[in-house]
């Protein structure tokens, strides 16, 4: 595999790792397999709520071999500073974080405007954002009602599982 693909397959487990709902996954990328399971039984699982991965790839002159990897780690955001103001936000602000691992899009397409700008009234069921994962988009919505305050990330910004990405002042 080339970096590029590694890279990819490492976005893919962080996403993974974020993703309560996915209980069972399965990749294939040339000769290596990768199966991840999230095991209720292991004590790692109960513990830490992290998925237990393994990883099958063949040996060179033998047959596939399994070996349990090491889970995958919640990665550890390091805030920015217009972000670390955030840490404790008011009792009427609400923080909007990134639910995975991704690329920050402020509007739907290159060029179009942005789907919220500070100022803006927002509903529970407003998208604020996108967050791109391997090709996939995922619209964030508000999930409250109030009305934008900050956006903490620029357009086109990577942005890690739980970062800040904008403040809504509550009615």
């Amino acid at each position: 595999m080339d970096n590029e693909a590694i890279k990819e397959v490492n976005a893919i487990l962080k996403w993974i790792n974020v993703a309560e709902d996915v209980k069972d996954f399965y990749l294939k990328v040339g000769e290596v397999e990768i199966s991840l399971s999230r095991n209720e039984n292991s004590a790692l699982f109960a513990d830490s709520k992290v998925a237990k991965t393994s990883v099958a790839a063949p040996l060179p002159a033998a047959p596939a071999h399994h070996a349990v990897a090491p889970a995958v780690q919640p990665v550890v955001q390091v805030p920015t500073a217009a972000a670390a103001a955030y840490d404790q936000p008011a009792e009427n602000e609400v923080v909007i974080t990134a639910p995975m691992v991704g690329t920050f899009y402020a509007a739907s397409k290159p060029g179009a405007p942005a789907f919220v700008k500070v100022g803006d009234r927002v509903k529970e069921d407003t998208v604020v954002c996108i967050v791109e994962v391997m090709k996939l988009m995922n619209n964030i919505e508000a999930k409250v009602e109030g009305v934008v305050t900050k956006i903490l990330v620029d357009n086109e910004q990577a942005v890690e599982y739980g970062q800040p990405l904008l403040i809504i002042k509550t009615n």
